[in-house]
């Protein structure tokens, strides 16, 4: 199968002073997103896949400032996937080429315009069952996000500017990834209860407004059980961040917002049949 197509966008975008006798801005801005995908059964089990693309979002502040220009990425992906009754399985290659990068800080909501970045990496899942009440689902994202042109302003007027080509793309981990472990005893809907242990993991990365500096890597484990009253009622239970670990939701600016701490919640669940 062979996909192709295509847009183009004009974004027109106009500012009324912020005071009165202002002047009110305007600027427009022409975006093509051209795509091209392929794939191709090797068996009816296995496919390959391959995609380029370009897309884009308009800039953070322009509403402010009509001359920020989108935010553009060209993105290219290809891998394999495998379907097997309830097995499934992939794995794929990606690179993303960033123009007009946009560095965001989360805490004072302000925000740098202009640069250029590279994210590239792996992606992998699983979805396996590894017996007939139990299965074994996880996502994985390996990602190498480094800038390739990237100048900002220093901390004070009289600071030099500081060039981030070649660190670590802000806030974006070295990888990210979740697994699960499901089981119902008889491995349905209709199971009178069932239990879920998950966990997640965020590697290492580089908080907004530091560069040069990467925080250490973390994993969280959850709990939750559902147990059914009857047709029509549940109960769930569970508890996140189990072993209570301390980690930080958000570092910006050497600000540290800390990560939720270990939660427990208990729900009552009604579906009128």
């Amino acid at each position: 199968r062979l996909d192709i197509g295509g847009r183009y966008d004009v974004l027109d975008t106009r500012s009324t002073p912020a005071v009165a006798g202002g002047d009110a801005t305007s600027d427009s801005h022409g975006v093509l997103s051209p795509k091209l995908g392929a794939l191709v059964h090797v068996t009816s089990a296995i496919s390959l896949y391959a995609n380029a693309s370009r897309g884009f979002r308009s800039t953070d502040g322009v509403l402010a400032d009509p001359t920020l220009a989108p935010i553009t990425v060209w993105a290219y992906e290809s891998g394999v996937k495998m379907n097997v009754d309830q097995f499934t399985a992939s794995a794929d290659l990606f690179r993303m080429n960033v123009s007009n990068e946009q560095t965001f800080n989360p805490l004072t909501a302000g925000s740098i315009s202009g640069g250029a970045s590279r994210r590239q990496g792996v992606e992998l899942g699983l979805h396996a069952p590894v017996s007939s009440f139990a299965t074994l689902s996880g996502n994985w994202t390996f990602n190498d996000a480094r800038y390739t042109n990237q100048v900002v302003p220093g901390d004070d007027p009289d600071s030099p500017p500081v060039v981030l080509n070649g660190l670590r793309v802000y806030n974006t981990a070295r990888y990210i990834g979740s697994a699960a472990l499901d089981i119902s005893p008889n491995g349905s809907a209709s199971s009178p209860w069932d239990l879920r242990v998950s966990g997640n993991w965020v590697g290492p990365y580089s908080p907004f407004d530091e560069p040069g500096v990467v925080l250490g890597a973390y994993g969280l484990l959850h709990a939750a059980a559902s147990v059914r009253v009857n047709a029509s009622t549940s109960v769930d239970f569970g508890a996140r961040n189990l072993l209570d670990r301390p980690y930080p939701e958000l570092v910006a600016d050497h600000i540290v917002s800390p990560g939720e701490p270990r939660s427990l919640y208990v729900a009552l669940r009604y579906k009128s049949l």
